[in-house]
């Protein structure tokens, strides 16, 4: 990573202060009128383990080629009843003038829906000034979802004496599969220890043929964060510390979800608590562990429910790695994107 500049510009501070707010006002107008129901996508606790999920403009913003891998399960009613994979790589092109990327997910929704997709990403990177950045990203995908109609079970089908289930009279007339393409983009605007960021996903809300057509609906997410790398106080002593706060606010259909609580690191140790809840009332608190090195990057992390679904190891378990490779000294006119702790 480029060492951060530590001397912070008034002025550009407070540029950075009208943005931010205007940002901030722009997705408070989103959020309210986005209030129909629908189907949700996937979450991840480990937002800034997976970048590229969360928006697309994340894409390239390391001076480094990445690979990424997340695993989450929630073992209830039975280890792996809810779980999602994701893998994703992605690099900086001069070239391009920008950052491109890929990401592949699969999402099991209690055996009974399945959901694959597969995203390409590419992002335009370019200066505004001295000290503030901007990336424009864009996504474009294609999502299989299918329904496990052999593990449904019908009002007619009554348990046998040898404990099997007999054949249902329910016909299938419907589809129980579906294929679409999908499109997302996003913005970011940073500087050495600052960012924000807007993400709009499912732009088009294409629609999902099981049983009944629904539509993927609209995930509107707000990101803003701050990067603090105390100075060194004498090179040979001095820890390598680095504190992240940061806030996510998303919304899809009628839900609306706010994330926020910072990470933190003192040498190659890492670690962090969040606090997750919808509008109405409080949700989750989420404690993560990891350890960071130069070309890798391993984070644990777990949800405790505050609804009393977790009991012993029964909230959600994540797994997030990170592999560096190919890094590279990025040229004057590129800055790259100091994220919150991973």
């Amino acid at each position: 990573m480029v060492k951060p500049v530590l001397n912070i510009d008034v002025k550009s501070l407070n540029s950075f202060c009208v943005m931010l707010f205007t940002f901030t006002l722009l997705i408070f107008v989103v959020l309210i009128s986005a209030r129909k129901v629908s189907a949700q996508d996937a979450i991840f606790s480990q937002h800034f383990a997976n970048p590229l999920y969360l928006n697309p403009a994340f894409t390239g913003t390391n001076n480094c080629n990445r690979l990424i891998f997340n695993y989450r399960n929630q073992p209830f009613p039975q280890f792996g009843s809810f779980s999602t994979y994701s893998f994703s790589a992605d690099y900086h092109s001069d070239f391009l003038s920008g950052g491109i990327g890929l990401n592949l997910l699969h999402d099991t929704q209690g055996g009974l829906i399945d959901q694959s997709q597969v995203g390409a990403f590419y992002a335009w990177q370019s200066r505004l000034s001295d000290t503030w950045n901007i990336s424009l990203g864009i996504q474009v995908s294609y999502i299989n979802t299918r329904l496990n109609r052999q593990n449904l079970i019908f009002p007619d089908q009554n348990p046998q004496n040898n404990n099997t289930i007999s054949t249902t009279g329910e016909t299938f007339n419907q589809p129980t599969g579906s294929h679409i393409a999908d499109f997302s983009t996003g913005l970011l605007i940073y500087s050495n220890r600052f960012y924000a960021g807007l993400a709009l996903n499912h732009i088009s809300q294409p629609e999902v043929e099981l049983f009944e057509n629904s539509l993927l609906e609209r995930k509107y997410s707000l990101m803003i964060g701050y990067n603090l790398i105390p100075a060194e106080r004498n090179h040979r002593n001095s820890e390598n510390i680095s504190v992240s706060p940061n806030i996510i606010i998303q919304s899809q259909s009628s839900y609306l979800r706010f994330n926020y609580g910072l990470s933190a690191g003192i040498n190659s140790i890492i670690g962090g608590v969040w606090f997750r809840h919808s509008y109405q009332h409080p949700n989750t608190l989420i404690f993560m562990l990891g350890l960071k090195q130069v070309n890798y990057t391993i984070g644990y992390s777990y949800d405790y429910s505050l609804s009393g679904f977790s009991g012993v190891g029964g909230g959600a378990h994540e797994i997030g790695v990170l592999l560096n490779f190919a890094c590279r000294e990025p040229e004057s006119r590129y800055r790259i994107l100091n994220c919150p702790t991973f």
